[in-house]
Parts: C-alpha cells; structure tokens; sequence
C-alpha cells in the first residue's frame, strides 16, 4: 500500500525536526566534558565541572579573602576562558603577519 502524498510530507517534516544537522547535543542531554554538569547550568558553561568549580571557589575565596558564590566562580571562569580565547586570536593574527 502506497503512503499518501500528505503522510510523506508529514513524516519528512518530522525528519527534519528531529534530527539535529549542527551535531551539537540537544538541550535536555548532557554534553561529554562534564557528565555531571546540573541541568539548570547553560550549555554554555556545560565544560565546568563541580569539581572545577569548587577548586576555583576556594582559589579564589583564598584570594579575595571571602568566601565566593557559585556565580562570581563561574563569571571568574567564563572571563578567563574568554581572555584565553583573546589571547589565542592574537597569537593567530601575530602568525599570519
């Protein structure tokens, strides 16, 4: 029995609503570098661990000389990653001169 014209486009629209062509995880699964990344963290940060996070918590609280939320440990991450980034943009740019 032959599917009809309308079950055809139906089923390849759903196709291509569930299939993911960036190759990114999908929201609700947990990336590979930190299995146990809360669900409620952004994908974003999905890379910090618990463990990472903590490490930094208490370098850092050391440093400041109180003790520092989740939040200012995971801004102090993102901004070091962010001035890694930077800083590997330049050497890049300093290569191609």
């Amino acid at each position: 029995m032959k599917a009809s014209p309308k079950t055809s486009v139906e089923n390849t629209k759903i196709d291509r609503i569930t299939a993911d062509p960036t190759g990114l995880s999908a929201p609700e699964s947990q990336p590979q570098c930190a299995p146990n990344t809360p669900p409620e963290r952004a994908l974003s940060t999905a890379w910090v661990s618990d463990e990472l996070l903590a490490e930094t918590r208490d370098v850092w609280s050391e440093a400041y000389g109180y003790e520092i939320e989740d939040a200012e440990a995971l801004e102090i991450l993102m901004n070091v990653k962010r001035l890694g980034e930077v800083l590997m943009r330049a050497q890049k740019e300093i290569e191609h001169i």
